[in-house]
């Protein structure tokens, strides 16, 4: 599990669970892991499903050709997943 405070890495992105969509992903620098508890985010109802009992998701930065895209950490299967701006692990597309 990734801590909060940390860079995401290139491994951790690598190992992705969808990184074959995301050709060239790499961690943005500005974008450590962090949860929005943290700072005052916003509760994300679909993370109770994935293993957040408090709503609030750990996640991270990454850049694919040039555009910020977040890595999420999910408890429940021990994996990550790359999503774009408004995509959950609920609505996500392969």
């Amino acid at each position: 599990m990734p801590k909060k405070g940390e860079s995401v890495t290139q491994g951790q992105i690598d190992a992705a669970i969808n990184i074959d969509k995301f050709d060239g992903a790499k961690p943005d620098p500005d974008k450590k892991w962090h949860q929005g508890v943290d700072g005052g985010g916003l509760f994300e109802a679909w993370s109770l499903k994935f293993g957040y009992e408090d709503g609030f998701p750990l996640y991270g930065g990454a850049l694919v050709g040039g555009k910020k895209v977040h890595i999420y950490y999910l408890p429940k299967t021990d994996q990550a997943i790359l999503l774009k701006a408004g995509e959950t692990p609920d609505n996500y597309k392969s």
